[in-house]
């Protein structure tokens, strides 16, 4: 009789963690050859030669370089969704948010992530290349994705309901905005979670938010 182990629902292979551990640690090289040198002066061959990999291994993990960027700025967003889920149910759905931003931001300042000197560097470079904005605009569109069903699971309602999707949208377009304008170098924010607790302030005036 033979015996077969089985994942649970959802979890990913062994296989696929490395590929991931992979696409990570090539976006941490990439984003810091890219606030060094400039996104313009550094190429695919660059990043492939800094993360030890041949060039055609490379492009069995990304298609183009501005892509490099995306499992790094992901980790963070999906880190925020992860603790939102686990937040304390007694607090209110901003304050919620808010708890489990500031505890992602904590996360990402372990010597495997980007400091906020570096995240504040590439998101301005972000800023000035379309092709690395259109990779910023496409995880945030993920999060949003992502935040539906973790603020219906909160509020006790589906992740259709139009209230949640418009506080879904809602939150994810603020952290954008504010962390967009920290970078940029809005001098009445100190850091980048003090600039998201601002703008999640800011949209709190009714429906979900409000709650």
């Amino acid at each position: 009789m033979t015996t077969s182990t089985r994942r649970g629902p959802g979890r990913p292979s062994l296989t696929e963690r490395r590929k991931e551990d992979t696409r990570t640690e090539v976006s941490r090289v990439a984003a810091r050859l890219f606030t060094d040198r400039g996104y313009d002066a550094t190429t695919v061959e660059d990043i492939a030669a800094a993360s030890g990999m041949a060039l055609r291994t490379f492009y069995r993990y990304f298609r183009a370089k501005e892509e490099t960027i995306a499992p790094l700025l992901a980790a963070g967003t999906r880190d925020w969704v992860d603790r939102l889920a686990d937040a304390d149910a007694s607090l209110g759905l901003v304050d919620a948010l808010l708890t489990s931003y500031r505890a992602s931001v904590r996360h990402a300042r372990t010597p495997d992530g980007l400091d906020e000197d570096q995240l504040r560097a590439l998101l301005r470079l972000v800023g000035g290349h379309s092709a690395l904005r259109a990779v910023w605009l496409n995880v945030y569109r993920d999060t949003e994705d992502s935040l539906r069903p973790a603020i219906a699971a909160r509020v006790g309602a589906s992740p259709d309901d139009l209230d949640v999707q418009l506080a879904a949208g809602t939150v994810n377009t603020a952290v954008r905005i504010a962390m967009e304008r920290w970078a940029a170098g809005e001098s009445s924010v100190r850091s980048a979670d003090e600039a998201v607790g601002r703008a999640l302030r800011a949209v709190a005036t009714g429906g979900l938010l409000a709650a």
